[in-house]
C-alpha cells in the first residue's frame, strides 16, 4: 500500500493509503471526484492528532517530510508566509497582513485546475458522471456489471443462428 496526497481544486488536501493511484481516486470519493485533480506518492507521512478533554481529536502538526510535501502543493502561500512573517519578526499580524496572506489563499483556490480525464466507454457512460459525478473507472465497472447481470437474464425467442 502507498499513501497518496490529493491536492482538491478548492484548496483542500487529503492523504489516502490505496494500492495504486486508480484505487486512490475510487477512496477519495468519499470526500468529491478527485479524477483529474493532482494526486501524489508520499513517501513519508507523519500526522500527530491531540485528544482533546471531550473526546474530539485535534490535529497538532506534520511531520517535517510531511510539511515539505504539502508546502510543495502550495507555492504562492508559501512564498507569501515566508514574506509576511519574515517581516512582523514575531510582531502581531495586522489587518494588511491577514488581507495580504488572504489574496495568497485565493490565489491557491484558483491555481489548480482538474485536469481532462478519460471518457467512459460506453454512451450510458459517458452521461453518468455528469448525473452521479463518479470516477471513470466506477462508472465503467458498474455499467459492466449491469450489462453482465443482463445478459445473464436475457433469453432469446426462437433459435439462435
Amino acid at each position: 500500500m502507498a499513501v497518496f496526497m490529493c491536492r482538491w481544486p478548492n484548496g483542500d488536501f487529503s492523504f489516502v493509503s490505496a494500492a495504486n493511484h486508480q484505487e486512490a481516486v475510487e477512496m477519495l470519493g468519499e470526500i468529491d471526484n478527485a479524477e483529474g485533480c493532482p494526486l501524489g506518492k508520499v513517501e513519508d507521512l507523519m500526522v500527530h492528532f491531540r485528544l482533546e478533554e471531550d473526546g474530539t481529536f485535534v490535529l497538532e502538526g506534520f511531520g517535517e517530510v510531511t510539511e515539505e510535501v504539502i508546502w510543495k502543493e502550495y507555492p504562492i502561500l508559501d512564498k507569501t508566509l515566508d514574506q509576511v512573517f519574515g517581516a512582523v519578526k514575531g510582531e502581531p499580524l495586522t489587518g494588511e497582513h491577514m488581507q495580504v496572506i488572504g489574496e495568497a489563499v485565493n490565489k491557491e483556490r484558483g491555481r489548480v485546475q482538474p485536469q481532462e480525464v478519460r471518457q467512459p466507454g460506453t454512451l450510458l457512460g459517458q452521461q453518468t458522471p455528469n448525473t452521479l459525478d463518479a470516477p471513470t473507472r466506477i462508472v465503467d465497472r458498474e455499467i459492466e456489471e449491469s450489462a453482465l447481470e443482463r445478459l445473464k437474464e436475457f433469453k432469446p425467442k426462437g433459435k439462435p443462428n
